[in-house]
């Protein structure tokens, strides 16, 4: 009697290779769109209008009767001309009152230039960037300041 051999062949199942192809495929389209949808357009700086305008310092800042000035100090107090805001971090409700104001006892004066020391907090900065806006300021200018 003669012993019939019998020959198996691996079969490689390829659908779920396939499968991870295409998740593999699809997460890259996805994180590589994500960078694309999340920038903000912003509009490239005019020369020309830069050039006109000129550099100014602070002093020219201090010196315009139109600029209200938000110094912010290396331990994140807040001085608005010259007078500090009290309530330390928390500030935010008087410095809104402080801005409305000042923006009411001259209805020329629109412009609001935050001056931060280069150790204070950003959180701090943008507390006083919302406060002006939330004031109804158009013109708002931030500047460092290692002075103060």
């Amino acid at each position: 009697m003669a012993v019939k051999k019998v020959v198996f062949e691996d079969l490689v199942d390829m659908t779920a290779m396939v499968d991870i192809v295409f998740f593999l495929l699809i997460f890259f389209m996805v994180t590589s769109m994500q960078g694309t949808f999340s920038s903000i357009k912003m509009p490239a700086p005019d020369p020309d209008k830069m050039a006109a305008q000129g550099k100014k310092s602070i002093s020219d800042f201090e010196q315009d009767k139109d600029c209200i000035i938000v110094r912010i100090d290396h331990d994140n107090a807040v001085w608005l001309n010259d007078s500090e805001i009290p309530g330390g971090s928390g500030c935010e409700n008087e410095l809104r009152v402080r801005l409305r104001e000042a923006r009411k006892n001259s209805s020329s004066r629109n412009k609001l230039l935050v001056l931060g020391n280069s150790e204070c907090v950003h959180g701090t900065v943008v507390m006083v960037l919302d406060a002006g806006n939330d004031c109804g300021f158009d013109d708002m200018q931030l500047a460092v300041d290692d002075e103060s």
